[in-house]
């Protein structure tokens, strides 16, 4: 029988299920708001880049045949000024669009040649249009308030540079459309928002008024609280059920907003092209040719229509109405019909159909956008819930070392997912920075910023934890953060390459020292028993963050640029700097020292042959793929490919998502008796197999077979190789102690990381993306076959408990 609880007893136990519902209705409000916020940010974005795009194919219609006119007349090496026949040929296209302002030739010095705009014959282009021109070889595009520019440009038959076709057309109709989208967008989040919300509120008030129903309260009398981990998951299950509904919803009456205002700029587009193909059958006709006996005009019509592929079919119908020439599918909506010479005596039209095809592939990718986006949910809600039932007694079991330890997981968190964010950008945004004008190897050069992060972070972290020791771990953990929103904002604004290696730097200092810091509360506040547990909520934490960060940061990336990805990274950065503020001002405790690791420690060490077979064979190797598969290759390779950087984000997702589903089951593994050896060395075969595909197949989905593969092998061989070298290495521990052994282990698999993008940058010079995916992945699965080969001499290693 239980003792009589006092009356705050009874009112704190009262409160339990209010603080309870309140802490979870935050939660929801927040996954509900993302997810949907998200899905309208990513729409709109979506909607604009198609828009544009539309508009930019639709005025390089235009351009095109004032391109095919204009080097007909230069086919003999003839200057650009003895083209007569131009100003008739750009006063008739000038009339395909009335977006089109003028439509201007001008030389390779910028001077206007011919204009349909007579002021501007003789005058100079701006400057941004010589320097577009000049660094595109065939397609420059620019933007301007109120006003865009698409350019071709010209070369006569020597394939010499003769100067460009500009035509400047006005964007009033973009930004007409894009207010309605934004309008349209805003009440879809709004009514989905505030819908999505008030129905997970329902949910989570079910749950637990059933919860309530069954255990009598969240927290039982005895103190006891076996039932708090399925009530997490049932919380978790309802918000998630919420949240693929409302964004089901959102995402129904996003579609139907994306074809109400893309069909318009579609079916101009398709007016356009109609008109081009009209005046050329015209021509014909007005020759004296019957359209029937016109030649090649299925073949130009499946020309025309590969170059658009927003067509679904061209048809040119006689003055009866009977189509003469066609390719392509009939679409379920009328098409466009154009007339053929004079709109009164027509002598037939040409049809054109807009492909439904075309936007369902927008809208595709929008649905793998949120897909991203719900999975990201899905860790934000874990994270929260473990916050929420962590830190409250009342409402659920803490973890190993309690509340702090759950407080400092969310700064931890944060912090990682702001370095997260820029994975999937960084290569990218080093190489614009670089330039075309490099001294050294751009491919090299690329790899350089990432080098010099992992270096700070490798050499770093042995100096900055003595240090935290010193001024505090909460003071510690605050100091690394600002540093890292420092770094981050400093790579935004960085305008050279050597300017951004810096700053990278920086980013690399704020990394280390939040991580040893919160390395340091694993350990002041857990026993000895709870390490392990401990240690696997920090690990929890980075990799959470390296699920969620790269996806959204290549999203951010494609849709408002790398600089903005940095910021928005600095703004999570900073969060996590306020987030510190949530652990106690005496959060430090008890700070275990740890020895100092000397040269003479290092050597010593070296002359383990153990160490050596396990380090160099197995640890070296296993970062080396990471570094140069993740962190350089990928993001490389998948934008080169034409892929957005998106693409590579969701490619580094797949990559973390399965590896913490392997992590449990490979420990799983090890507990049931499978030799950890035979763990480290399958497991580092397994994660180089993927490098081979890339040299059998082309495209972005091998590249996520690799990352899938590098998840595998990743997941199964890291578990086992602390474990394995504190086995094989006993007699060291036991008379020198871990802090030898462990301390030089991590510095040379961090410099294993820091070597990786340099030799992949290499490796590209010479044999391409490709050859450098195979050739690492021949290295790695040479490292694994000769560690099992190798793997007897680590059998006579006695099984005993030692803890790092």
């Amino acid at each position: 029988m239980h003792a009589k609880r006092s009356p705050t007893e009874i009112a704190e136990s009262a409160a339990a299920p209010l603080a309870r519902l309140f802490a979870v209705a935050v939660l929801v409000v927040l996954v509900v708001l993302f997810g949907v916020g998200m899905s309208a940010f990513l729409n709109y974005f979506k909607f604009q880049s198609a828009l544009e795009s539309a508009a930019r194919s639709r005025m390089a219609v235009p351009a095109s045949a004032v391109r095919e006119g204009v080097q007909a007349s230069l086919a003999l090496g003839l200057p650009l000024a003895s083209a007569a026949a131009v100003p008739d040929l750009l006063a008739r296209e000038r009339q395909a669009d009335a977006a089109i302002q003028a439509i201007s030739i001008f030389d390779t010095a910028g001077r206007v040649r011919f204009s349909t705009d007579a002021r501007a014959v003789g005058t100079t282009v701006p400057s941004t249009w010589l320097a577009a021109a000049g660094d595109a070889r065939e397609v420059w595009h620019l933007a301007a308030t109120g006003f865009a520019v698409q350019g071709l440009s010209l070369r006569n038959s020597f394939d010499v540079p003769q100067g460009s076709v500009a035509v400047s057309y006005t964007i009033a109709d973009q930004q007409q459309a894009l207010l309605r989208m934004r309008t349209a967008l805003l009440w879809i989040a709004l009514v989905g928002g505030a819908g999505s919300a008030l129905l997970a509120m329902l949910a989570v008030w079910g749950v637990l008024r059933t919860s309530s129903a069954r255990h009598g309260a969240l927290a039982r009398d005895d103190g006891t609280q076996g039932h708090a981990a399925p009530l997490q998951a049932r919380l978790a299950g309802a918000i998630l059920l919420v949240a693929v509904v409302g964004l089901g919803g959102v995402s129904w009456a996003t579609q139907r907003a994306f074809d109400a205002n893309l069909q318009p700029e579609l079916a101009r587009k398709a007016a356009v092209v109609a008109r081009s193909v009209g005046e050329l059958v015209g021509t014909a006709i007005r020759y004296g040719v019957e359209m029937p006996e016109l030649v090649g005009v299925e073949a130009h019509l499946a020309d025309v229509r590969r170059q658009h592929p927003e067509l679904a079919r061209l048809a040119i119908l006689d003055a009866h109405g009977v189509p003469r020439f066609a390719v392509g599918e009939r679409t379920p909506e009328a098409g466009v019909r154009v007339p053929i010479g004079d709109a009164a005596h027509p002598l037939g039209s040409v049809e054109v159909g807009v492909s439904a095809a075309y936007l369902r592939s927008i809208l595709f990718e929008v649905l793998l956008d949120l897909a991203v986006v719900f999975v990201v949910a899905v860790f934000l809600t874990r994270e929260l819930l473990q916050f929420i039932t962590a830190t409250d007694p009342r409402l659920g079991a803490a973890p190993a070392g309690g509340a702090v330890l759950a407080r400092m997981r969310v700064p931890l968190f944060l912090f990682m997912l702001a370095e997260e964010l820029t994975r999937a950008f960084v290569p990218g945004f080093a190489r614009a920075l670089l330039g075309v004008g490099a001294n050294t190897s751009t491919e090299v050069a690329v790899g350089v910023p990432i080098t010099v992060f992992m270096l700070v972070v490798a050499l770093g972290q042995a100096p900055l934890a003595s240090w935290g020791e010193r001024v505090g771990l909460r003071r510690a953990m605050q100091w690394g953060a600002l540093i890292g929103v420092v770094g981050l904002a400093g790579a935004a604004l960085a305008q050279g390459f050597h300017a951004f290696i810096a700053w990278r730097a920086l980013c690399g200092l704020g990394y280390a020292t939040v991580f040893v810091a919160a390395q340091g509360f694993v350990i002041a506040h857990t026993t000895q028993a709870e390490r392990t547990r401990g240690f696997a909520l920090f690990v929890g934490a980075i990799m959470v963050a390296a699920v969620c960060g790269p996806p959204l940061g290549g999203i951010l990336a494609d849709h408002v640029g790398a600089r903005a990805g940095f910021a928005a990274a600095a703004a999570v950065a900073l969060a996590a700097a306020l987030a510190v503020r949530l652990l106690p001002r005496d959060a430090s405790g008890a700070v275990i020292a740890s020895p100092r690791l000397s040269w003479r420690d290092v050597v010593r060490v070296l002359g383990e042959r153990r160490f050596l077979h396990i380090t160099v064979l197995a640890a070296v190797p296993a970062k080396l793929i990471l570094a140069s598969f993740c962190f350089y290759l990928v993001p490389i390779y998948v934008v080169s490919l034409g892929a957005p950087t998106a693409a590579a984000g969701r490619a580094l997702m797949v990559y973390a998502a399965v590896l913490v589903l392997v992590l449990p089951w490979a420990a799983h593994l090890a507990e049931r008796g499978v030799p950890q050896a035979l763990l480290v060395g399958g497991g580092l075969c397994v994660s180089a197999l993927g490098g081979f595909g890339l040299l059998l197949w082309s495209g972005v989905a091998p590249v996520f077979v690799a990352m899938a593969l590098l998840g595998l092998g990743q997941g199964l061989s890291i578990a086992a190789q602390s474990s394995l070298l504190s086995l094989a290495c006993a007699e060291e521990i036991r008379e020198h102690g871990s802090a030898a052994l462990f301390g030089a282990y991590r510095l040379i698999e961090r410099l294993g990381n820091a070597s990786g993008p340099l030799l992949a940058g290499m490796l590209v010079a010479s044999f391409g993306h490709a050859g450098a995916f195979a050739l690492i992945a021949a290295l790695v699965l040479a490292c694994g076959f000769l560690f099992l080969l190798l793997a007897g001499t680590l059998r006579g290693a006695q099984v005993v408990a030692v803890r790092a």
